[in-house]
């Protein structure tokens, strides 16, 4: 008797997760059938069989279904060790909107950022936090790590961006301050278009080294709704920024 109970409990916590229905709607008809055939003919034996034949390919499709995976998070959350080459990651692109406290990692590469993207015609918008904002600049002391000076880093960078804004390049260049630190940088690639990829990266709290920090990366194939909200995220910022002195 208890392992009938244990039996009808199983069967019950099955159906309320809707776990195995196909096998147990299968199950149900041939035991129907079983019990009708022993009691009269009242089936003619060719349904009889159309329902069997019918179970059996129901469950042989079933199996046809691909096994549900746990998800390797440590293949999906990185760390900087994990970055490939920047010029492969922009390679392409029509849009390239960057904000870092400095993005001085970003703009080190800014002669890949003139073949790539402003050469071909595209766009860069770059935000930096604002130096003058001091909770802003307070907040982020406390959140990066302690070895490089980020008000020298964002001297360096607006120096960087008012020298390319002066190329001579069919693209773009635009620049602004933010006065408050969101907690993470941020690189979006062609935001409106279907190839469209981001990295986000969480600055975490007071990390020894910048090689610590986490981050993700995102391509609008692999998730529109994320990819569309740290979009989204970016032309809020970018609203919001104030320019350059």
């Amino acid at each position: 008797m208890q392992a009938f109970t244990r039996f009808l409990k199983r069967v019950g916590s099955d159906l309320a997760a809707g776990k195995n229905l196909e096998g147990y709607a299968v199950s149900l008809l041939a035991f129907a059938l079983a019990l009708i055939g022993v009691l009269n003919d009242a089936i003619p034996i060719g349904w009889q069989i159309a329902v069997i034949l019918a179970g059996i390919g129901l469950l042989v499709f079933k199996t046809t279904e691909p096994e549900k995976q746990n998800v390797d998070l440590d293949a999906v959350l990185l760390d900087r060790q994990s970055y490939g080459s920047f010029r492969d990651f922009i390679s392409g692109a029509q849009e390239l909107w960057i904000y870092g406290p400095s993005a001085v990692n970003a703009l080190r590469n800014a002669g890949e950022i003139k073949m790539e993207v402003l050469d071909r015609g595209g766009n860069l918008r770059v935000l930096l936090q604002n130096p003058d904002s001091t909770m802003g600049m307070d907040v982020l002391t406390k959140q990066l790590d302690k070895v490089y000076d980020l008000g020298n880093d964002i001297k360096t960078s607006i120096g960087t961006l008012e020298r390319m804004n002066n190329w001579k390049t069919s693209g773009k260049v635009e620049y602004g301050l933010l006065d408050y630190s969101p907690g993470f940088s941020l690189t979006v690639i062609d935001p409106n278009n279907k190839n469209g990829r981001l990295v986000i990266e969480f600055y975490g709290y007071q990390n020894e080294l910048i090689n610590e920090r986490m981050h993700i990366v995102i391509t609008r194939q692999q998730s529109q709704y994320w990819f569309e909200y740290w979009s989204k995220q970016f032309e809020i910022m970018w609203d919001s920024r104030k320019p350059l002195p």
